[in-house]
């Protein structure tokens, strides 16, 4: 009997399997967010563990299928952007001089258009007015409005979310990258975490600067300076750990100079069009230009600066690969022709 009262009141086996495990096997919401004590503690051991060079290739290549593919995106915005000059430069010799607006279903934007543009027929938002057709050319240019900013918008969003998934094997890239100079014998006190966090906070202000520019002022002065200060934060951090990678990664000693003298023409040209397309791209071009539009001929000359843009971005697309594929096959070569060492961070 005591038996069957003791099994009775016994816990049932699975929490016995979990609280016997509990130390290595945390079961509350926060062990399922950020891992169990066993997992943390295997990480950080990982972190102080010793390593040696690693190659970089499966960076590269995501980096470069990323930025093909930015490319493309870049490609595609000029056509659409070319094209959208071509239908506003029609509407202005037609005798257009206000911005249409883009929305359909705004009818009083619509009504307002049209009074501003002498379409006297469309004066009325009666259904059955509308139906016979009184507002068909207002609306013509309303649809065409549309379309034309829903496909400029379209491949904004598109690039963006490509330019976001691009930091992660950028970042795994430069990481890899300042780790394996150590390993090359190149003494240095430069962090790679610390370097990559540093950059991804330059990156976060630029990105936060830019969405909150207009509502902080309407000066255009002051937006700008918004943009340009995290801009040459961003510049400076990038500028710093390209350095380091470069001399840890070149076989030759360099004799003193000035620091910008170790930096080969190619990586120059893509940080002066790193530094110029973060000044000027399609979410400075929307707040310094096209925010204050008032009529289509100054609507038009934002979408040519639009155009434009993209073809800077493409350019430091190419130029990007060309030089992720340089710092690679630098430390490549020397890693074959000097060898490497193991690193231990704890000692580092």
């Amino acid at each position: 009997m005591s038996s069957k009262n003791k099994k009775k009141f016994q816990k049932p086996s699975s929490l016995t399997r979990l609280t016997e495990n509990s130390e290595n096997n945390q079961v509350s919401l926060l062990s399922r967010i950020f891992g169990s004590k066993k997992e943390l503690d295997n990480a950080r051991n990982n972190f102080y563990k010793k390593y040696g060079f690693e190659t970089n290739i499966n960076p590269l290549r995501f980096i470069t299928f990323l930025s093909l593919l930015s490319f493309i995106l870049c490609i595609s915005m000029f056509f659409i952007e070319r094209s959208n000059e071509q239908k506003y430069e029609t509407w202005i010799y037609d005798g257009i001089v206000n911005i249409p607006p883009s929305n359909t279903l705004d009818f009083d934007s619509i009504l307002e258009f049209s009074e501003k543009e002498n379409f006297s027929s469309c004066n009325s938002k009666n259904p059955k007015k509308l139906l016979e057709g009184i507002c068909d050319e207002p609306l013509s240019y309303v649809d065409q409005m549309n379309s034309t900013q829903s496909n400029s918008q379209l491949i904004f969003v598109i690039q963006f979310l490509l330019l976001f998934l691009l930091f992660f094997p950028l970042g795994t890239f430069f990481h890899r990258a300042i780790r394996n100079i150590k390993t090359l014998r190149y003494v240095s006190n430069i962090s790679a975490e610390k370097s990559i966090v540093w950059i991804y906070f330059a990156i976060f202000l630029y990105f936060i600067f830019i969405f909150v520019s207009r509502w902080i002022s309407s000066n255009d002065m002051v937006v700008f300076g918004l943009i340009f200060l995290p801009t040459l934060f961003l510049s400076f951090r990038i500028y710093k750990v390209f350095k380091e990678i470069y001399l840890g990664s070149f076989s030759k000693d360099f004799k003193k100079g000035t620091a910008w003298s170790i930096f080969p023409n190619k990586f120059k040209v893509w940080f002066v069009i790193l530094f110029f397309s973060c000044l000027y791209n399609p979410s400075t071009i929307t707040r310094l230009w096209g925010y204050k539009s008032e009529n289509l001929s100054e609507f038009l000359e934002a979408t040519r600066l639009m155009y434009f843009s993209s073809i800077i971005l493409g350019i430091l697309c190419i130029l990007t690969i060309l030089m992720v594929v340089e710092v690679y096959k630098l430390q490549e070569i020397k890693n074959i022709k000097e060898g490497s060492i193991e690193i231990d961070p704890l000692e580092d």
